[in-house]
C-alpha cells in the first residue's frame, strides 16, 4: 500500500510539473504566434487599404454625382421622354449610391479597427486577432462576390426593369442606352473591387492552421513493477 501511495505520490507531481513547464512553453508559443498572425493581418489590411479607399470613395463619389447630375438634367428637361429618361437614371444612382453606404467595404479603414483594441491580456489578445480576422475575411468573401452569379443577375435584372420603364413611358431609344449604360457601370463597380485581401485570407488559412486540440481532464491507472498508480490529465 505504502508502495502504492509512493508511486502514485510521485507520478501525480512529476505530471503536474511536466504540464506546468508545457503550459508554459504554450504561453510563450501563444504570444510569439499571435505576434506572427498579428503582423500578417495588419501588414495585409493596411496594403490594401489606399485600393479600398478608392474603390469605396470613387464609386460613391461616381454615383453621387450622376444622381446629382441627372436630377438637375430631369428637371431642366423639356420632353416627357427626356423627363422620363433622366429621372429613371437619377434613381438608379441613387441606388447604387445607397448600396456604396449601406454596404460599404470592410477593408476601407485597413488595419486601424484592430489596432486601437488592447492586447495586454490573452483575452484581449484574441479579442483583436478576431477583429482583424473578420476583417480580412470579409473583404475576401467581397473580393468573391464578383464571381457570383447573384451580384451579375441583379445588376442586369434591374437595369432591364428601368429600361422597361423608360420604354413604357418614354421613347424606346433611350431605355437601349440606358439598359446598355446601366449594365456596364455596374459590371464595372463588380470587376474593379479589390481582390487581393482574396489572395491574403487564402495564403494565412495557409500558414496558420488552425491544429490545436484541448483536452479533457481525465484520470487513469498505470500498471507498475510492483504495483499500480495514479495518473491526472489535465
Amino acid at each position: 500500500m505504502k508502495r502504492f501511495l509512493v508511486w502514485a505520490t510521485f507520478i501525480l507531481v512529476a505530471s503536474s510539473a511536466s504540464m506546468t513547464l508545457a503550459a508554459g512553453n504554450q504561453d510563450t508559443g501563444d504570444v510569439e504566434l499571435y505576434e506572427l498572425r498579428k503582423d500578417f493581418i495588419e501588414s495585409s489590411l493596411d496594403e490594401n487599404r489606399q485600393h479600398v479607399r478608392y474603390w469605396q470613395y470613387g464609386w460613391s463619389s461616381f454615383y453621387g454625382l450622376s444622381a446629382a447630375g441627372q436630377t438637375a438634367l430631369w428637371i431642366d428637361a423639356d420632353n416627357n421622354d427626356d423627363r422620363v429618361n433622366y429621372a429613371i437614371g437619377a434613381l438608379k444612382s441613387a441606388a447604387g449610391l445607397t448600396e456604396m453606404l449601406l454596404r460599404p467595404h470592410p477593408g476601407r479603414y485597413g488595419a486601424a479597427p484592430m489596432q486601437g483594441m488592447s492586447e495586454k491580456t490573452p483575452e484581449q489578445r484574441r479579442q483583436r486577432l478576431d477583429s482583424g480576422e473578420s476583417i480580412l475575411r470579409d473583404s475576401a468573401k467581397r473580393a468573391e462576390s464578383r464571381y457570383s452569379w447573384k451580384s451579375h443577375i441583379k445588376v442586369v435584372g434591374v437595369n432591364l426593369v428601368a429600361g422597361a420603364l423608360i420604354a413604357g413611358f418614354g421613347d424606346s431609344g433611350d431605355a437601349l442606352t440606358s439598359t446598355a449604360i446601366g449594365i456596364a457601370v455596374g459590371e464595372a463597380n463588380i470587376w474593379t473591387q479589390p481582390t487581393r485581401p482574396e489572395d491574403d485570407w487564402r495564403k494565412y488559412q495557409q500558414e496558420f492552421p488552425i491544429t490545436g486540440k484541448v483536452e479533457e481532464p481525465a484520470w487513469q491507472l498505470v500498471p507498475l513493477f510492483g504495483g499500480i498508480a495514479l495518473v491526472g490529465k489535465f
